[in-house]
């Protein structure tokens, strides 16, 4: 019989789009600190997200006819070109702070998408920050406390909460109530960086709940299994919101067995409290530096009405770029094993977020779906949408709104740490200038 299709038995693969394949293997090159997925998690990962089997023969000749690049075959750029954007990147790094892989990862997950060989990056570094890699030396250490290896049953079964404020009033300490603190939340299992959110106020239960609320439901409605915080009393609205959407829907599991939520010391809660050093040595150096700059040299007055509104209005929306910018190099950054380590390492926590069974090959998503009618109704509890604004605005919508006209008479200038401060002044003398023209 004449073989028409010319198939041999094998089915008709149905490919996506070639754009939705080429985002796909661009964010795999993107994780493992700009290293990329190695051949077996894509193939995972194209069957996980897009049902697609196939074995690596078609997998090479895929990437190919989609011109794919990767650390290895990168796309092709002059030293010149990689050298400028080496150095653009590490303008946002004013401490010093990022060595080899923190800058191969940040480059991977740059706009410009900059893939580079460990190799040539480190000589790049030694040329143009040769200084840097002497203050990066680890020296003497502290004595550390003993601990036991954490240990969950894979992604969503124990999630840690926790506010980071070393940049509170007492941390910048540039002015009476100006202070910039941030909320996180990130998976035990896998490391995965859930939220990184800069907020008006912390230490507040009702803006917790709000934070939490949004938390699940941009997520898809997922909860963890186990909520895991600090014992301050800000979060005991955040625990009973959890309770409720987890009995509604999942009301066999049952405590001690699977308690709905843990309080722990914040020297105890390790995995989250761990994750602020690397935020401090990632961005927050050359944040807090570049900051307190403003008020030391006399730029930043923080007893004018005009100087604090617009400081939030102009160092908020910057820092959460920088914010959001971090968590997606987080999230793409590989793990690395450790001794005695229980959970998962060795990829990246989104690879192992997705795919958790390529770690630890016993490891379940224990992720619990609740239902978002539940979520409105919690929301509309804690005052609605009125408290959901209060509980994450900094400056009213009526300063917005003449900052933003201010911002565009001026020509929109580029805002960046190096040139935030400069902006700062213009913007504040439009401000003055539009207050006397009015009077």
């Amino acid at each position: 019989m004449v073989n028409a299709a010319g198939l041999n038995g094998r089915p008709i693969i149905e490919y996506p789009p070639d754009d939705v394949l080429r985002a796909a293997f661009n964010q795999y090159a993107r994780e493992n600190s700009g290293s990329g997925l190695g051949v077996t998690d894509q193939l995972a990962r194209l069957k996980l997200e897009f049902e697609l089997t196939m074995e690596k023969g078609s997998l090479y000749r895929l990437r190919k006819r989609l011109g794919i690049e990767s650390v290895r075959r990168p796309k092709p750029r002059t030293e010149i070109e990689l050298r400028q954007a080496v150095v653009d990147l590490k303008a946002g790094d004013v401490s010093g702070g990022w060595g080899v892989t923190q800058t191969k990862g940040r480059l991977a997950n740059s706009k410009e998408h900059v893939l580079i060989p460990r190799d040539s990056l480190r000589l790049i570094l030694h040329d143009e920050y040769e200084h840097e890699f002497d203050g990066r030396f680890v020296g003497k250490k502290k004595k550390l406390k003993h601990r036991v290896p954490l240990k969950a049953l894979g992604p969503y079964h124990q999630e840690h909460s926790d506010g980071h404020e070393k940049m509170s009033e007492q941390g910048l300490d540039i002015g009476a109530g100006i202070h910039l603190p941030i909320y996180a939340s990130k998976d035990q299992f896998c490391a995965f960086l859930h939220s990184l959110l800069l907020m008006p106020n912390v230490r507040n239960a009702q803006a917790i709940a709000h934070y939490y609320l949004d938390l699940v439901e941009d997520r898809g409605c997922l909860i963890s299994m186990q909520l895991t915080t600090d014992m301050g009393n800000e979060v005991n609205e955040m625990h009973k919101i959890h309770q409720a959407l987890r009995d509604e829907v999942a009301p066999e599991f049952v405590p001690p067995q699977w308690p709905h939520s843990v309080k722990e010391s914040s020297i105890d809660n390790t995995p989250i409290e761990g994750f602020w050093r690397w935020l401090r040595n990632g961005e927050g150096h050359s944040t807090k530096m570049t900051i307190q700059s403003g008020a030391a040299s006399g730029i930043f007055l923080p007893h004018d009405a005009i100087h604090r509104q617009t400081f939030y209005w102009l160092w908020v929306p910057l820092l959460q770029e920088g914010l959001d910018r971090f968590r997606e190099y987080w999230n793409n950054h590989r793990l690395k094993n450790s001794k005695g380590k229980l959970n998962a390492a060795g990829s990246s926590p989104r690879n192992m977020l997705i795919n958790p069974t390529s770690v630890v090959p016993t490891a379940v998503n224990v992720s619990i779906r609740v239902n978002r009618e539940s979520i409105h109704r919690l929301r509309e509890a804690y005052g609605g949408a009125a408290a959901r604004d209060k509980a994450f605005r900094f400056v009213s919508r009526e300063f917005a709104a003449e900052a933003d006209g201010a911002y565009v008479d001026l020509g929109c200038p580029a805002i960046t740490l190096l040139t935030a401060w400069s902006v700062f002044e213009q913007v504040v003398a439009e401000l003055n200038k539009r207050i006397e023209n009015l009077e």
